[in-house]
């Protein structure tokens, strides 16, 4: 089992690897707990939106085309 120091000393490693700025963006939200529920909340709502929107125009798949473009990305 690893130490309070240990892990944060992965979590440093880990963050500092990172090179996308909306991963770090969403990192700082959620160590920011006064801003996470709200952040939270916000993606939710805007993903929700999208997908109503998508939908209504008819931007949709079927599970079997999701299959088929799943498969073509993970084998190429």
């Amino acid at each position: 089992m690893e130490t309070m120091i240990q892990q944060k000393q992965e979590l440093v490693r880990m963050i500092e690897s990172v090179n996308d700025p909306e991963i770090l963006l969403a990192i700082k939200n959620l160590l920011n707990e006064s801003n996470f529920t709200d952040y939270d909340k916000n993606r939710l709502i805007e993903g929700a939106l999208k997908s109503e929107e998508d939908y209504k125009a008819g931007r949709i798949f079927t599970r079997e085309q999701v299959i088929e473009r799943t498969n073509r990305i993970l084998h190429k």
